[in-house]
């Protein structure tokens, strides 16, 4: 016999707690098996008994039929036995579905409320945001079946990554040859990737970019607080200080050693 075989036959002795009980084969089993056999014990008296209404004829049946009666009584004892099973399938299923739709609500009142804490930091700031891609990036361990509310790690190293290789790999590429032109085109992307938007922004020079970078990293780090628990160490300002912050002050430098403002 195949695996797959196995399987499937093995599915007819597996009480499903979706189905209704009397859809469940082991509940049919369980209930005619006894009775099949109480029948197959008691065939063979049949022919010594006579019918009649007396009470000696009563008892002398209840005597001669005492192991398949027995038997059969167990069709009721194991009938309820699975009934009580199925039932406690179901229960667990309801309990399964319930904590889903809690976790399911927790996400999404958790997702929205960051939603309005960000728009409203955003807007203080005069920067659009994607405050959905930044949660996905804050909170990456929050799921729709598991709302996880604890700061992932490494988001200063995912945004100053994004940096490197959106941005500032592509300056350095088009060193000393770059304009303006390649600035707006590369500076939008490596915004997008870590949700800001910033294809209706044209930069005109140097300190516009480098005061848009100082207000990208002060919204990460008010969106980076509402994430702070008790639990959580409270240096997380200081891991992202040392993170986005030193990259701004090294491109800085280096834009300055490379005549970026000048070019501009």
């Amino acid at each position: 016999m195949e695996i797959g075989e196995a399987m499937k036959l093995s599915n007819y002795f597996h009480i499903n707690g979706e189905k209704a009980l009397h859809k469940n084969f082991l509940f049919w089993l369980a209930t005619i098996s006894p009775l099949i056999l109480a029948l197959f014990f008691a065939y063979p008296l049949i022919d010594r008994l006579k019918l009649s209404g007396t009470a000696d004829a009563y008892s002398n049946f209840i005597s001669i039929f005492k192991l398949p009666l027995w038997i059969a009584s167990g069709s009721l004892i194991f009938g309820v036995t699975v009934s009580r099973f199925h039932s406690s399938e179901q229960r667990a299923i309801t309990i399964k579905q319930s904590i889903n739709q809690n976790n399911f609500s927790n996400y999404l009142n958790h997702r929205d409320h960051f939603q309005k804490y960000l728009t409203s930091i955003s807007a203080t700031f005069d920067i659009e945001v994607d405050s959905f891609k930044i949660y996905g990036i804050i909170f990456s361990s929050s799921t729709p079946y598991n709302a996880n509310v604890m700061l992932s790690s490494g988001i200063s190293d995912f945004v100053c990554e994004k940096f490197e290789t959106e941005f500032w790999s592509k300056m350095k590429f088009t060193a000393p040859n770059f304009t303006k032109k390649e600035v707006n085109i590369y500076f939008p992307r490596f915004a997008k990737s870590i949700g800001i938007n910033a294809e209706h922004i044209t930069l005109d020079d140097f300190e516009e970019l480098k005061s848009l970078l100082v207000k990208t990293r002060k919204i990460y780090r008010r969106a980076m607080e509402y994430g702070v628990t008790r639990e959580q160490s409270e240096s997380f300002q200081e891991i992202e200080e040392s993170g986005f912050s030193i990259l701004i002050g090294e491109f800085s430098e280096w834009a300055s050693e490379n005549n970026f403002k000048g070019r501009w």
